[in-house]
């Protein structure tokens, strides 16, 4: 049984723990926080303060960030100093045997992933969404509740697919881009961009 220490409360934390809970092979050891306020000693799972991650280094096996996101749960990943990530996948959700999925990412309830489509490290694909085949997804890149990525999208890293966003087939989308939510893209898109609409346009340029 692989022992994990998930990092966050957050409510992206309690559907990873539900996750987790419901899933074969995984189990959750502890949950990590560095807020020392939401460190709750009477919690049905040991809860400790972030810096104290070395000091039970012996009741887990890897670790998942259950934040939610981009720059922050980056953020993390850089200052915890771990190297054994957890991958966490609910039972529910269907994923091509041929899927690549980098360590660390999280592929929530409901959500499909299409053959031929690899997925960065520290990724979280949300309840819902669905990737369709031939799809590239960057590290840190977050494709939100029922956002659709028609065939061959490619994604670079640290980019937000706002919830219930399209983007159509054979689209690029570079690094640091937001999506708003229910946007319809339609042509590829630079880098460090905010797109919304039906047909997404730019309204602003994201700060790296």
């Amino acid at each position: 049984m692989e022992q994990i220490l998930v990092y966050g409360q957050g409510g992206h934390s309690k559907v990873i723990q539900m996750m987790i809970a419901t899933s074969v092979g995984q189990e959750v050891s502890l949950i990590a926080d560095d807020d020392n306020k939401k460190v709750n000693p009477s919690a049905a799972i040991k809860m400790i303060q972030a810096q104290q991650i070395e000091e039970y280094r012996s009741e887990f096996d890897s670790v998942v960030i259950a934040i939610g996101t981009n720059r922050v749960r980056k953020k993390v990943v850089e200052s915890c100093q771990q190297d054994n990530f957890a991958t966490v996948i609910d039972p529910t959700a269907v994923v091509a045997s041929d899927t690549t999925i980098g360590a660390g990412t999280v592929v929530m309830p409901m959500s499909v992933v299409h053959p031929a489509t690899r997925i960065g490290k520290h990724c979280i694909i949300n309840t819902g969404a669905i990737v369709e085949h031939d799809c590239l997804i960057g590290d840190y890149s977050h494709i939100s509740p029922g956002a659709v990525l028609t065939g061959a999208v490619q994604i670079g890293k640290m980019v937000h697919i706002g919830a219930n966003a399209t983007i159509l087939p054979g689209i690029l989308i570079k690094d640091n881009v937001t999506i708003g939510a229910g946007s319809v893209v339609t042509k590829n898109v630079e880098a460090n961009c905010v797109m919304v609409g039906n047909p997404a346009r730019e309204i602003t340029k994201e700060r790296k």
